[in-house]
């Protein structure tokens, strides 16, 4: 007979999570826990019984410890007590774990240099699609949900037979709480507030969360409720430039991207040399101003009518509104046709990046802007959960649920004024590449030669349905092998539409000059570290003055053709059998299964028809494909000792292209020229993983484990991007929106199937409690993790380059003290740079973002048992994220959005 698991169930007593460790009562959990057991056991639980952050650590060692395949997990107190705005920014805590930030807080997430597409999410079991925003993907959204709602995250890195396919990197779970988790029937309720301030901003804004249970005494039934509300009002600091491009030396002045001449250009030598510069399309300094309000609930009804059945409703509702306003002055004839009236007075270029480092151009064209997006994202699911055993050796489970995600833009309103023949422009990177001086040689806090040209007015939306259906069948055939079997069926259905307003153009008495009266003054106050020197004052239209000055405000927006929509139907079937038994005096447990997987796509979007005798047709076309894929897999974990665990993994997987890359048709941003191509005849990524890990349990709370893994890439989508004047596209005009002419160049991307490739990488992770130093230095405690990726994929006509989304190296560290009633802990996550696309645009050979190290601090004191006092700091050192074009490092955007303080209470009873 095979020898029990001893260690690893009695460390796990203590391993049932429960929103009640959010709130700072998993001490009494593992006790409750710890009171049931008789013998050996209790003995090894008493052992492990520590309170608040360590308690939860040792937790989140037993759930890694237990799975036969690779996981990490965070548990509710690690949550609630790290410095995290969201979801994402506690999940990067994990090894191998990399996040997405946009507006200053973290979105997606990459899990061992793969991006998020290729990551599933499942809530409560179900897998689930949250989107925000302009969202039109296959990515979750990890910053619609507050951390407050959910009391357990888990990674699971390696693929078993009956977890569904669609991931390529991972799938996380993540776990909401139940009543009858608590360790006290009746009532058990927690209150928490918060309030944040921003030193960029100098805002200070709301965050409250509450839940409230109760179960009966015999703890069969239970109803649980919960509720977060949070804001954030950062300022986007940055400067930008929308990518560089060059002319051609080999065409005239003023032809093509050619600037109109160049008085100091005396040779063919010098012409040369500065048509074959880059120069930046749009450089700007822009001042965005963000408001964002997020709401979340959840619900659970729980019956336990005894130990062999479980009846589970989870419910989960999240909504996140946020606006932005966006003033800038820009010179906007770098990016348009009108470089070619612009002479090129005075210029210095930067050899080494082959850029235009410092210049004093005459005629310009220039452009204040001001925008205002609101946008408001919805996500709710009910999932069902069922689990009953027949017998002492055959138990089933079903799951039943449904999860429908809106992403709205119901307001996008831009309005723009120019001026034209503008002399004395100048821009200098000489003394900082990334925050030039900028000098605009006239007046341009004045509206008095500004002329208002331009007004856009959108609305757009995209919904995501999710509906599931699976069960699962598990015998134990012998104390030592338990077969399983089961299957899912799932329908997935993405739309999105858009109508815009027919004329942007300004006509008639709209097109005013002399704007003072529509304008308003816009200031950097120079946090950004402007160079002296620099216009750090500048007129931008005021929005709700054009609102009500516009005679065509009001004008009905018409559908602008951005329909586009996915059906797809994934069902699937597998059978595994796990096993733990003994051989040569050592534990061997794991599992070994099959999973067959078919896919059907419909996809449908517009389509343009050039027409024999000149002009076009739109047709809106449906395009059908599917697929299927047999999926083995097999992990096996092997304890020569009882304190150290080997584990391999082997997987087939496959990961299903991306929702905008399915439709027929396209997608088209004038402001930044690009053109996207859909593909409905895609097949999925495949790839073949190999997972070999070595965990060192060498104390309680105490970890030292390396992972190496290796993933052969069968398959690859990849993209073709070539630059194309818009009139040759056939396209209609009215997508331009009046953000760009006819004749401007766009760069035009088509997906295709490549022909895939590899990544490789190892992970290091060390964690203990300094219990083993004198005196106050016991106290103290670390968390690290080390990650080291590389890879090489095929991109066509491009090359082979590594993954976008992909750092080669990675860090986390945490720095912990813990006593009594007083903790305290400072973090830091470093990302090395990665690519966001290849090929680059406009003869750039690549765009990617440069590394990152964020550093938050924490500390909180026990004023009761029922009270806690808390102050955290965001982003002490205000880190900049710098992305670029070009592996020569041109500048793209460099963005800051300042430190957050927050002080706190959380009660509980």
């Amino acid at each position: 007979m095979a020898r029990p698991f001893r260690n690893v169930r009695a460390l796990c007593v203590a391993g049932a999570s429960a929103t009640a460790l959010m709130w700072g009562v998993a001490p009494a959990m593992a006790q409750d826990a710890a009171d049931q057991t008789t013998g050996e056991d209790a003995t090894v639980v008493d052992e492990i019984v520590v309170t608040g952050f360590r308690s939860s650590l040792q937790q989140a060692l037993n759930v890694k410890r237990r799975e036969a395949g690779a996981v990490d997990a965070i548990l509710a107190e690690d949550i609630a007590d790290f410095p995290d705005q969201n979801l994402a920014e506690a999940i990067q805590r994990l090894p191998g774990v990399t996040i997405e930030r946009v507006n200053g807080q973290g979105t997606t997430i990459s899990v061992r240099g793969l991006g998020a597409d290729f990551t599933r999410t499942r809530i409560n079991g179900l897998e689930a699609q949250a989107a925000s925003g302009g969202n039109r993907n296959r990515s979750f959204d990890f910053s619609m949900f507050a951390s407050e709602l959910f009391n357990s995250i888990k990674v699971r890195k390696t693929q078993s037979a009956e977890i569904e396919e669609g991931s390529l990197g991972s799938t996380v779970d993540l776990q909401t709480g139940r009543p009858l988790d608590f360790a006290n029937s009746g009532f058990n309720s927690a209150l928490s507030v918060q309030a944040s301030y921003n030193d960029l901003s100098e805002k200070t804004v709301p965050r409250t969360a509450g839940l409230l249970s109760w179960s009966n005494d015999s703890k069969t039934f239970g109803i649980l409720g919960s509720i977060a509300y949070s804001e954030r009002s950062p300022i986007l600091e940055s400067f930008n430039t929308t990518r560089w491009q060059k002319g051609d030396p080999t065409k005239a002045y003023g032809v093509g991207q050619n600037f109109g001449g160049c008085v100091p250009c005396t040779t063919e030598a010098q012409r040369t040399e500065l048509l074959n510069a880059f120069y930046p399309r749009i450089p700007r300094y822009t001042f965005g101003n963000t408001q964002e309000d997020r709401l979340g609930m959840t619900g659970a009804l729980q019956w336990r009518p005894s130990d062999r059945t479980e009846v589970v409703l989870d419910l989960l509702w999240s909504r996140l509104n946020s606006e932005l306003e966006s003033p800038n002055v820009e010179a906007w004839a770098f990016s348009r046709a009108a470089v070619n009236n612009v002479i090129v007075r005075d210029y210095a270029i930067d050899a080494g990046k082959n850029a235009l480092s410092y210049g004093v151009f005459d005629n310009m064209l220039v452009r204040s802007e001001n925008g205002f997006t609101r946008n408001e994202s919805t996500f709710a699911q009910a999932s069902l959960n069922v689990r009953h055993d027949f017998t002492d050796r055959l138990r089933g489970n079903m799951k039943l649920g449904l999860n429908k995600s809106e992403a709205r833009t119901p307001t996008n309103v831009t309005y723009a004024f120019e001026q034209a023949g503008v002399n004395g422009y100048t821009i200098d990177f000489r003394g900082n590449d990334r925050l030039p001086m900028i000098d605009y040689g006239f007046d341009i806090t004045s509206g008095k030669d500004f002329t208002l040209i331009q007004g856009t007015r959108s609305t757009s939306g995209g919904d995501f349905d999710n509906n599931v259906f699976a069960g699962a069948l598990e015998y134990d055939w012998t104390p030592s092998i338990t077969f399983k079997a089961g299957g899912e069926y799932r329908t997935y259905g993405f739309s999105t539409w858009g109508v815009a307003r027919a004329q942007t153009a300004t006509a008639g008495a709209d097109r005013i000059t002399g704007v003072d009266a529509l304008g308003k003054i816009v200031s950097i106050d120079g946090k950004i570290g402007v160079p002296a020197g620099s216009d750090l004052s500048f007129i931008v239209p005021d929005i709700s003055k054009i609102n009500d000055f516009l005679s065509v405000y009001d004008d009905p927006l018409v559908p602008n053709r951005s329909e586009r929509e996915v059906d797809e139907t994934d069902k699937g079937v597998f059978v595994q059998a796990d096993f733990n038994t003994e051989v040569a005096n050592m534990t061997v447990r794991g599992n070994v299964g099959v999973r067959y997987a078919k896919t059907e796509v419909e996809s449908k979007g517009w389509q343009t028809i050039s027409l024999p005798g000149g002009g076009n047709a739109y047709d809106y076309v449906t395009a059908y494909n599917d697929y299927d894929d047999v999926l083995p897999s097999f992990n096996l974990a092997i304890e020569p000792r009882d304190d150290l665990v080997i584990r391999l993994g082997a997987a087939k997987v496959m990961s299903r292209p991306t929702l905008g890359d399915l439709t027929p048709g396209g997608g088209v941003s004038p402001t930044t020229r690009t053109v996207s191509y859909g593909n409905p005849l895609l097949d999925p990524f495949r790839a073949t993983n190999y997972d070999l890990s070595v965990e060192w349990y060498f104390q309680n709370e105490g970890l030292l484990a390396a992972a190496v893994f290796y993933k052969d890439i069968d398959s690859f989508i990849t993209s073709v991007t070539e630059s194309i004047v818009w009139s040759d596209l056939g396209l209609p005009d009215e997508l331009l929106q009046g953000a760009a002419r006819p004749t401007d160049v766009f760069q035009v991307t088509r997906k295709l199937n490549g022909e895939g490739g590899s990544l490789h990488g190892l992970e290091i992770q060390y964690q203990q409690p300094f219990t083993f130093l004198p005196g106050l230095w016991s106290n103290f405690g670390f968390i690290g993790n080390f990650t080291y990726v590389d890879s090489e994929v095929d991109y066509g006509a491009a090359g082979k380059n590594r993954l976008t989304g992909q750092s080669k190296n990675t860090f986390n560290t945490t720095l912990y003290y813990e006593d009594g009633p007083f903790q305290a802990r400072v973090s830091a996550a470093y990302r090395s740079g990665y690519l966001m696309s290849f090929p680059g645009g406009n003869g750039n050979s690549e765009e990617g973002m440069n590394a990152t190290t964020y550093v938050d601090a924490s500390m909180s004191y026990d004023i009761s048992d029922s009270m806690t006092i808390s102050l955290e700091g965001i982003n002490l050192t205000d880190e900049y994220n710098d992305r670029y074009v070009d592996e020569t490092n041109r500048i793209s955007d460099y963005r800051h959005t300042g430190r957050e303080i927050a002080i706190g209470l959380r009660w509980k009873y």
